[in-house]
């Protein structure tokens, strides 16, 4: 309990507070499973290949593209899958690309095999280089 009110606890706890930051900030950016990745944003729709999934060009037509919209083909593949999974991401882009739309597409390792498309207004993050302060 502070008897005078004098607040004098306030340093202590701030120096400890931005220490905390700095040795967590160290640990994230130490990590081996920190990957740099395209900004993504939330899926507005989703598409998940398989043996029974319709095909791309259905979520297409039935998904309208709005502007600043990308769509990411992600395929992912565990030891030995990497031809496959390659195959099959660049078969999803084909169609995207014959209904009009150029996907990015990503070709990674992972624990599991699977080919997504998603839908969502993702951004380069470089694209905001470019901008600059009016007025001054």
């Amino acid at each position: 309990m502070i008897a005078d009110g004098s607040g004098k606890w306030l340093v202590p706890l701030a120096d400890l507070s931005l220490i905390l930051f700095i040795v967590t900030g160290g640990a994230l950016g130490a990590s081996k499973e920190h990957r740099v990745t395209p900004a993504e944003g939330v899926a507005t729709a989703i598409y998940v290949d398989g043996p029974d999934a319709p095909p791309l060009l259905e979520l297409l037509a039935s998904h309208p593209i709005s502007a600043g919209e990308q769509m990411t083909v992600l395929g992912t593949y565990a030891p030995g899958q990497r031809e496959a999974v390659m195959q099959r991401t660049e078969a999803l882009a084909d169609q995207a690309i014959a209904a009009g739309v150029e996907p990015r597409v990503i070709v990674q390792p992972a624990a599991e095999t699977r080919v997504i498309a998603r839908l969502a207004h993702d951004a380069d993050p470089g694209l905001a280089r470019g901008l600059q302060i009016h007025g001054e």
